[in-house]
């Protein structure tokens, strides 16, 4: 700028608080396009990014979509599958096992007279 613009612009950014505010974020903003000028790209990004993108076109590709009812039904008929499991391993076991007969009392419990047998009490005098 000329030596008159230039001293009429610094004067008038001294007075003006929202045209320094302006000039300042001016100056912020060419201070980080110099900075993002002078960084070095990375070669294999763009190699990167393209492997990326094709494996995920490959995964959506290969991606089989399962009714929301089949999650559903799943762990229900687990839980079927696992009850009558246990209720067949149960009527399994029962089969070889002898019914406690419980209706025929041994012999020799028929030859006891209980109103024969003496009171403890009897026992307790001496």
């Amino acid at each position: 700028m000329p030596e008159g613009t230039r001293s009429q612009v610094e004067a008038h950014l001294r007075e003006c608080k929202v045209c320094a505010e302006s000039f300042q974020l001016v100056g912020l903003a060419g201070k980080v396009m110099e900075e993002e000028k002078s960084m070095q790209s990375n070669p294999f990004l763009v190699t990167r990014i393209m492997a990326n993108l094709g494996e995920l076109e490959q995964n959506r590709e290969n991606y089989q979509y399962t009714p929301f009812y089949i999650g559903a039904i799943r762990p229900f008929l687990i839980s079927v599958s696992i009850a009558a499991a246990v209720s067949v391993g149960i009527m399994a076991g029962r089969i070889y096992d002898p019914k406690p007969q419980s209706h025929k009392l041994p012999i020799e419990m028929t030859y006891m007279n209980d109103a024969a047998l003496e009171s403890v009490d009897l026992f307790s005098s001496i």
